[in-house]
């Protein structure tokens, strides 16, 4: 084995499972247990001391005023909000990392039922506490709607 390799293996094995495949399936179980279990879901995800940050608004801080603000729309049962991440980042020997992905909402009653109604792009911060990855900061911005021609 190589010095490269084998340098590599070690820092992988140090951060002790905290690698950019664990993080993005945080972020991937993060968005089953909102599906499953809706605001309790979303937020067991969340850090004590966690913060969102509204578009264009200001920031929303502690679980009880985090659960206030998205309560309405995570327990919406008009809709369903799904994301995907697509990239993922590990910082601070594992301690820290990032996800960015992209969201869509999808009707789920009346004439619009299964159409998608919005999507966007999202930032997400993560901690490592305890093994688990647990949301820090969380962010996202609608995409444009697209252009009648």
């Amino acid at each position: 084995m190589n010095r490269t390799v084998m340098t590599f293996a070690f820092a992988t094995m140090a951060i002790g499972g905290a690698t950019e495949s664990s993080l993005m399936q945080a972020d991937r179980d993060f968005a089953v247990a909102t599906h499953a279990r809706g605001i309790d879901g979303w937020m067991s995800f969340y850090a004590l001391d966690a913060i969102r940050i509204r578009y264009r608004g200001n920031m929303v801080k502690g679980l009880d005023e985090i659960r206030k603000f998205d309560s309405p729309y995570i327990s919406d049962t008009t809709s369903v909000l799904n994301w995907e991440p697509t990239d993922a980042h590990v910082f601070r020997g594992g301690e820290i990392g990032s996800t960015t992905g992209r969201y869509w909402a999808v009707s789920r009653t009346g004439a619009d039922a299964g159409k998608e109604t919005g999507r966007g792009r999202y930032v997400t911060m993560w901690r490592r506490d305890g093994g688990k990855w647990l949301v820090i900061m969380d962010t996202g911005y609608p995409e444009p709607a697209a252009s009648a021609r």
